[in-house]
């Protein structure tokens, strides 16, 4: 805790020293975990749990998710972090979904939602979608902290089964989630972006990010169609079944009234998209952030600068519901303001507010810790961390595989203009921070840019293409990514695949791709996020193998 390995593309951070910020965290989180997490040995030996604010109830798989994350962020500062994040995992393997399980065997990695405080299924055997997200998400940040060679658990293989579990179970083909007791509701607060594209690399499944895109979609059609010029979102959102989603009428999701507007799940939010965009600089969701952040910037800016004007409940309209401060509502919009430095004055206001409303009570103590992490530049993800922060000696590395030679091309005419780029950028369209050096693409180094190349008409549905080119890094870094989007006419994306070269040697990049019917645009591309590398990519080639 406290390296800040993975170093935000974009955004800004509250005006603290990362020493004052990192004070106010660890202390939280010793004080969060003396009261919340809990002995679970009725479950298993040497289980922990997150206590639920009812005490009828041990735990609930969210607050699970949301603990193992804690334990995996925090080691370093915590010396017994991983007997606790093992501790959880235990409960978490033990209670499991036993009413999913009936029907998907994949259900065993999933959790049981909800646990009386003796330890016994208080939630039928069912799972609950978003606490199974961060668990994942917490199993692959824990193989990057801890590895998964020694110990009791392979943790990126017990990511990697709960990742299948969660893509049989809790989601449709096109991308949507789902998890819920009605099939055609998806939970706003469930479109968890940097899950979904650690998923995808770690699987290398590209299901993932068409999750992602179909994310996007609801989330833009709910902002821009129910709450124009508002920029709200409803907890749930149904009919996602249907042309026309549209926001929960109420009782479709979590079983009340309130289930279309910006309530006790949307509050989340702010935290859940800006924690991508801040590491992957995905404007998509700087675009969907922002107008939630908007909306509550302008009524503190109304109030003289005072963020106690910020509620606790909203309609899609802006209408405030209801009164009172909660952190669950002010740490998510504290992560959220730090998408843009524009918003610098707003972030430093609600950074102090939370620091000064420290809690420990179930859900507001960890929306705010989690988020008060994000802003302050601790999150990672295992997308972008490197090196080890664990207090245990690292083993040493293997030696590097040797890069892959550049592939040859394909026989076969090929379909992308200037692949090689002898004629500099003609036939490219140029996305920013690109250059030819050599008689080859550069993306610079420190800035995020690319390229890409339209290809539709090009290529046709029903057959299959090779894509191959050769790339390299001129340091290490997260790597340049090489690939191929294709998309129907709304902009759902029907093929989207991606490699990511991460070698300083020349490597090849070889992904084949199928046309589906129905594309009505596409490119090839090349893109880096801004890191200190520069990528170089050179004799892209699209030819059809069949």
């Amino acid at each position: 805790f406290g390296a800040r390995l993975a170093a935000y593309v974009a955004g800004t951070k509250p005006s603290q020293s990362t020493s004052s910020m990192d004070a106010v965290l660890t202390k939280q989180y010793d004080a969060w975990k003396a009261a919340r997490v809990v002995n679970a040995s009725s479950v298993v030996a040497g289980g922990y749990a997150v206590q639920f604010s009812n005490t009828t109830y041990m735990t609930v798989s969210e607050g699970m998710g949301y603990g193992m994350l804690l334990a995996v962020l925090f080691a370093g500062h915590d010396p017994n972090a991983r007997a606790v994040f093992d501790g959880m995992l235990a409960v978490v393997r033990t209670r499991y979904a036993y009413g999913n399980a009936q029907y998907d065997p994949l259900g065993k990695y999933l959790m049981d939602w909800q646990l009386y405080a003796n330890g016994t299924s208080a939630g039928g055997g069912w799972n609950a979608l978003d606490g199974d997200l961060d668990i994942a998400m917490a199993l692959l940040m824990a193989d990057k902290q801890w590895g998964s060679t020694t110990g009791h658990w392979n943790y990126l293989q017990e990511g990697k089964n709960t990742i299948a579990a969660l893509k049989s179970i809790c989601m449709k083909p096109d991308g949507t989630t789902k998890g819920l007791k009605t099939a055609d509701v998806s939970r706003t607060s469930d479109y968890m972006i940097g899950h979904f594209r650690a998923f995808a690399a770690a699987t290398g499944d590209t299901f993932w990010n068409t999750a992602v895109d179909r994310a996007y979609q609801l989330s833009n059609l709910m902002q821009t169609s129910f709450s124009a010029g508002v920029g709200l979102m409803p907890d749930f959102i149904v009919a996602t079944n249907t042309t026309s989603p549209y926001p929960s009428p109420g009782y479709m999701g979590d079983g009340d009234a309130y289930e279309n507007d910006f309530w006790w799940n949307a509050c989340r939010n702010p935290w859940r998209y800006s924690t991508d965009y801040l590491l992957s600089g995905d404007t998509r969701w700087k675009t969907v952030t922002q107008r939630i952040v908007d909306f509550f910037r302008a009524k503190v800016n109304a109030a003289g600068g005072d963020v106690t004007v910020i509620g606790t409940g909203y309609n899609l309209a802006g209408a405030q519901l209801t009164g009172g401060n909660s952190p669950a509502y002010h740490g998510p919009l504290c992560a959220g303001a730090c998408i843009d430095p524009g918003y610098q004055s707003f972030v430093d206001a609600l950074w102090n507010w939370n620091a000064s409303h420290l809690t420990t009570g179930y859900y507001d103590s960890e929306l705010q810790l989690l988020s008060m992490v994000v802003a302050s530049g601790n999150w990672w993800s295992p997308l972008g961390k490197s090196g080890t922060v664990s207090n245990s000696p690292a083993p040493s590395p293997a030696p590097a595989p040797a890069p892959a030679p550049a592939p040859a091309p394909a026989t076969g005419t090929n379909v992308i203009t200037n692949g090689d780029f002898s004629g500099g950028m003609s036939g490219w369209s140029d996305w920013g921070n690109t250059a030819i050096v050599g008689g080859a693409l550069q993306v610079n180094a420190n800035v995020a840019g690319g390229c890409g190349q339209d290809i539709t008409g090009k290529v046709q549905a029903g057959k299959t293409y090779l894509l191959t080119s050769n790339a390299n890094i001129t340091a290490a870094a997260e790597g340049v990514f090489i690939g191929v989007k294709l998309m129907d006419s709304t902009g759902a994306a029907l093929v989207n695949q991606t490699q990511l070269v991460t070698s300083i040697a020349s490597t090849g990049v070889s992904i084949t791709f199928t046309v589906p019917a129905g594309v009505a645009s596409g490119n090839v591309f090349v893109w880096k996020n801004a890191n200190a590398a520069a990528g170089v990519v050179d004799n892209v080639s699209v030819v059809a193998v069949g």
